[in-house]
C-alpha cells in the first residue's frame, strides 16, 4: 500500500501500545485508486482534499489541532479497498475517511466502516445502495437516479432527442445500477431505448457492438460505463461511420476521455455534480486555486468539500480525540444534522439516509480557438 500523510505542523509523536500517533493532530483517511485504469478518480480526489486540509491549518486547524490526512492507493481493486478501510480502523484510528470515489469500492468499504461506527463520506460514489441502511456513510456526489433522469429530460426537450441505445458494462456496479435509472427515465418521459449492447470493463475491441449498431437510427448513445471504455468506444463509433453523440454520468467525467477519442469526443454529454464552467465566485476561485495542483473537476471539488464538511462536523461535535467512539457517533450525528452545505460542488443537504440532495451540471466536450478541448456547461 502506498500511505502519504499531509500534516501542517510538526507534532510530537507519542506512542500507545503498538501505535504511534501525534499529538496536537486530528486524522482523516483518504483512498482510492491513485494507480490503475481509473487512477484519475483518485489522484483528482486527492489533490481536492489536500487544498483543503492546508487552508484549514493555515486558519489554525480544528478545535486547537493541525489536520492530518492519510492516504493509500487502493489501485481500483475491492480487495485492496477492504484492507486500507481495516486499517484506517485498527492501526490510524482516524476520525473519519474519504472514499472510495467508486460505487463498486464503496459497497465493499461502506459495511466496514458502518460496523465500526466510523464515519464515511464517498466523494464519489453515486449507484443505488450505497448509503442505505448504513447510518456512519454519506456521500456528497450528485446521485444518478437525480442526475439521469434530469439529463436525459433536459436533452429531450432542448434537443428533441427520443430514441436512444443503451450500453452497459455488465461486469461494473456502477454501470448496471445507472442502466436501470435510464430504463426508468426513458418510460416515464416517454424515450425510446431502440438497442441495447453489453461491454465489459477492459475490454478494447468494441467492433462487433457498433457493427450491431448500423441498422439502427438513433438521436444518441447512452453509455453508463466509466471512460476507458467509452473513449475507445467512440473511436470505434467513428471508424465505423456514425457520428452520434454519447450521454453519461461522472465515469466519463476524465481529461482521457478526449486525449484517447480526441474529436471523435466532440458532442458527448456528461452529467455531474461540478463544472469549473460555472459562474459562482466559490467555483471560480476554486478553479483558480487548483491550477497549482491539477485540474479543478467533480472529483477534484468533492473531496475538497467532502474535507470541509468533516471539518464542520468536527468542530460541531468538539472532537479532540479521533479513538473515542462517542467522538466519533458525535461527528456522524453532526454530519447527519447538518443544514444546507455550500461547497464548490453546489450546495447540498443529506438526506435520512446520507445521500447528498444536489442539481447536475449537464456538460458537453467542446474545443476552444487554441484547440483545448473542454466540457461546455450547459444548463446554467
Amino acid at each position: 500500500m502506498k500511505k502519504t500523510v499531509i500534516s501542517g505542523i510538526v507534532a510530537a509523536m507519542v506512542t500507545v501500545g503498538s501505535m504511534a500517533y501525534a499529538a496536537g493532530e486530528l486524522s482523516l483517511g483518504i483512498q482510492g485508486p491513485e494507480t490503475g485504469n481509473i487512477a484519475n478518480y483518485g489522484v483528482k480526489t486527492l489533490a481536492g482534499a489536500k487544498l483543503a486540509v492546508d487552508e484549514i491549518n493555515a486558519k489554525g486547524g480544528i478545535n486547537g489541532k493541525t489536520l492530518k490526512l492519510i492516504n493509500y492507493d487502493s489501485r481500483g481493486d475491492k480487495a485492496e479497498s477492504a484492507n486500507i478501510i481495516q486499517r484506517f480502523i485498527n492501526k490510524d484510528k482516524v476520525c473519519g475517511v474519504i472514499g472510495e470515489p467508486t460505487s463498486g469500492a464503496t459497497f465493499v468499504i461502506g459495511p466496514i466502516a458502518n460496523k465500526a461506527s466510523l464515519p464515511l463520506i464517498s466523494a464519489g460514489a453515486t449507484a443505488d445502495g450505497v448509503v442505505e441502511g448504513k447510518p456512519f456513510v454519506f456521500r456528497n456526489t450528485l446521485l444518478d437516479s437525480d442526475g439521469a433522469p434530469a439529463t436525459l429530460k433536459f436533452l429531450m426537450d432542448t434537443k428533441k432527442w427520443k430514441n436512444f441505445v443503451l450500453i452497459t458494462s455488465v461486469n461494473n456496479d456502477y454501470s448496471v445500477s445507472m442502466t436501470k435509472i435510464f430504463k426508468n427515465a426513458a418510460k416515464k418521459y416517454g424515450a425510446k431505448i431502440v438497442s441495447e449492447q453489453k461491454i465489459s470493463d477492459g475490454d478494447k475491441d468494441f467492433s462487433a457492438q457498433v457493427t450491431g449498431l448500423k441498422s439502427q437510427k438513433f438521436d444518441a448513445i447512452i453509455f453508463t460505463g466509466y471512460y476507458p471504455e467509452a473513449s475507445l468506444f467512440l473511436l470505434e463509433l467513428r471508424k465505423q461511420g456514425i457520428n452520434t453523440p454519447i450521454i453519461g454520468g461522472d465515469g466519463l467525467l476524465s481529461p482521457d476521455l478526449w486525449k484517447v477519442a480526441k474529436d471523435a469526443a466532440l458532442g458527448s454529454i456528461i452529467y455531474a455534480g461540478f463544472s469549473p464552467e460555472a459562474k459562482a465566485k466559490k467555483i471560480q476561485e476554486f478553479v483558480e486555486k487548483m491550477k497549482s495542483r491539477g485540474e479543478a473537476d467533480m472529483f477534484s471539488a468533492q473531496g475538497y468539500d467532502a474535507v470541509y464538511l468533516f471539518a464542520e462536523a468536527m468542530k460541531k461535535a468538539k472532537t479532540t480525540n479521533c479513538e473515542d467512539p462517542k467522538q466519533r457517533k458525535a461527528i456522524r450525528d453532526a454530519l447527519a444534522s447538518m443544514p444546507e452545505f455550500d461547497g464548490v460542488s453546489g450546495k447540498m443537504k443529506f438526506d435520512k439516509e446520507g445521500n447528498a440532495i444536489k442539481k447536475p451540471f449537464i456538460q458537453e466536450v467542446a474545443k476552444r480557438a487554441n484547440g483545448e478541448y473542454y466540457l461546455k456547461l450547459l444548463n446554467e
